[in-house]
């Protein structure tokens, strides 16, 4: 993780139990399934059918309504020298700590005790838990999302791996993984500003080649989320993608492109796409500008509880995720306050418009490759913008 803490831009959107919704922080939250796999986990999915078949809609709602799995491995936490449990992370609802599992303890978990040197069998996980007492049905809803992305084949490419569930401290074990894409646009950033020649400014701080290949990359991942795992993401931003070192390099694979495999993160906000028979609760409980679409960010949609993200807001999301990578800022808008940028994001659709003002005016230039793949994607209008299957296609052909 960055050597700085990132200020936090979520609002929470949903009270529980008399306790009140937080107000609007100061920047965008710390990735919430972090830092480091000392190993590689198996995941077993299994094979459904096609997306567009009845009976798939039926069998991955069918999971996502289940139970989800038991995590039943000893864990041991970390502590630093103070004797405090390490954090990998903080959010809305959550904090994340750092801790190895073992299958050595007859127990399902275990109090936190003092670090000891991990056994070969123990791997590093990120143990997600409440971080306040109405987040528990919300982190027990992300683990039935997470159960129903792990059903599906191929999951391990676009989710970050679900370990399993502990019931009675509502907690969410899941791997640890290396990176954020924040981070990693951060360190990209500088460099690039450091290097900074008139040949490269007009290219994205990531360069052109990874850019367009970490763009493919999510693009696809979204397509995979909406049709294959039938998931809305709901808080799509570069702190919620986590980074997955390649484990393998072919030999047909471009040395220039994106050098990780990206994995959405941090479910809070998500929730299935059902069938119209089916009712569930599609209230907001987090919300990041400017990463959010503008229909979710006007007042009515703020007060309503049946406000819900749709295909085409997580379209929107990822958009201006990618121009962040492409502009190296993750606030968009930089010089302004928040109040200020919660008014730009609700104009969300001029978001090139309002980067062409700023200090990174030069990384999107007008018909270039960065504006071909993103504009479709930000039309003011949901009905309007490109859908998943479509930008996959243009984003492989640009």
């Amino acid at each position: 993780m960055s050597a700085h803490t990132p200020m936090q831009l979520s609002i929470s959107t949903k009270a529980q139990d008399g306790v009140a919704a937080m107000p609007l922080a100061q920047g965008p939250t710390p990735p919430m399934t972090p830092t480091i796999e000392d190993g590689t986990a198996s995941t077993t999915s299994a094979t459904l059918p096609s997306p567009n078949s009845s009976s798939s809609l039926s069998s991955v709602v069918a999971v996502a309504a289940s139970s989800p799995p038991q995590f039943s491995n000893e864990l041991e936490y970390q502590l630093d020298p103070k004797g405090r449990p390490i954090e990998f992370g903080r959010g809305a609802w959550s904090v994340v700590y750092k801790a190895f599992s073992s299958t050595r303890a007859e127990h399902p978990t275990r109090p936190i005790t003092p670090p000891s040197s991990p056994t070969p069998a123990s791997r590093l996980v990120a143990v997600k838990s409440p971080a306040r007492r109405d987040a528990r049905a919300v982190l027990h809803t992300e683990a039935l999302i997470l159960t129903r992305a792990r059903s599906v084949l191929g999951s391990e490419h676009h989710v970050v791996r679900f370990h399993g569930f502990i019931a009675e401290s509502s907690s969410i074990v899941m791997a640890a993984v290396p990176l954020s894409l924040s981070t990693y646009i951060e360190d990209q950033a500088r460099l690039a500003q450091k290097n900074k020649t008139t040949q490269n400014m007009f290219t994205p701080v990531l360069g052109m080649a990874q850019w367009h290949d970490l763009a493919k990359k999510l693009v696809a991942s979204l397509l995979w989320l909406h049709s294959n795992a039938l998931i809305m993401h709901g808080d799509i931003k570069p702190h919620n993608i986590l980074l997955q070192p390649q484990m393998s390099i072919d030999d047909d694979t471009d040395s220039a492109g994106f050098p990780y495999e990206p994995l959405f993160a941090d479910f809070s906000s998500a929730y299935p796409i059902t069938t119209s028979e089916e009712s569930t609760n599609t209230a907001l409980t987090a919300l990041t500008p400017p990463f959010t679409a503008p229909e979710l960010l006007c007042v009515s949609s703020l007060s309503s509880p049946d406000v819900a993200p749709t295909p085409a807001s997580d379209v929107f999301s990822l958009a201006v995720t990618l121009l962040a990578a492409a502009t190296g800022d993750l606030l968009l808008y930089p010089g302004y306050n928040n109040i200020q940028r919660l008014m730009m994001a609700r104009d969300g659709h001029r978001v090139i418009d309002f980067i062409r003002s700023g200090d990174n005016c030069t990384r999107v230039p007008r018909n270039g490759l960065v504006e071909k793949i993103v504009k479709p994607a930000i039309a003011k209008d949901p009905a309007e913008r490109i859908s998943s299957g479509d930008w996959l296609q243009l984003a492989q052909t640009a």
